[in-house]
């Protein structure tokens, strides 16, 4: 039976294995990516052949470079693309170092626009970026780096309507709730 989904292509990088869960039920296959153990995604699959799953470390540009390249030689294209952008600093401003502060801009906004980059020209008409997002930042670096994912989001989805991309920043449950109603139509 076809789902709103099915055939679909969906990248999704870590700790992401409801998002993954998700999109399956609704017929997509997915590429996975996390710097831990991606292995526990593997497990979950419930077509095993259809999956590409990878442990790596989305700040490595080479690293990104090497998952796009095994995206695009098993599947060719990108349908959706679903970034994680969800790190905290768990720390009032005052309480976090400099190299804690580079990280997390690292973690959730350098990444990001590195593999959209990277992603990019895998993606054609109707086809779609799901920034994920913190739900309710505690903190203002947590804050600001959400803000900056959002405003690049806006940003993008101005620059790619053209190509016919869509982009949006939402947080997780939104993402649920997205997909479960069948938007974005890809």
């Amino acid at each position: 039976m076809a789902t709103p989904l099915t055939g679909r292509v969906a990248v999704i990088t870590g700790g992401s294995r409801g998002v993954a869960e998700t999109l399956r039920a609704q017929g997509a296959v997915c590429a996975i990516c996390d710097r831990g153990n991606a292995a526990p995604h593997a497990r979950d699959r419930e077509r095993p052949h259809d999956d590409l799953v990878m442990t790596l470390d989305l700040r490595d540009p080479m690293a990104v470079d090497v998952f796009a390249t095994a995206v695009e030689e098993r599947y060719g294209r990108v349908d959706i693309l679903v970034t994680s952008a969800t790190a905290t600093t768990a720390a009032p401003f005052e309480r976090v170092s400099a190299r804690a502060e580079r990280a997390l801009i690292e973690d959730n906004f350098l990444q990001v626009t590195g593999l959209i980059r990277r992603m990019l020209p895998l993606m054609g008409d109707g086809s779609a970026i799901v920034n994920l997002v913190q739900d309710e930042p505690c903190h203002a670096l947590d804050a600001a780096v959400k803000a900056a994912v959002e405003s690049l989001s806006g940003s993008l989805a101005v620059e790619l309507a053209p190509r016919g991309i869509s982009v949006m920043a939402v947080t997780v449950e939104q993402a649920y709730q997205l997909w479960w109603s069948g938007i974005p139509s890809v």
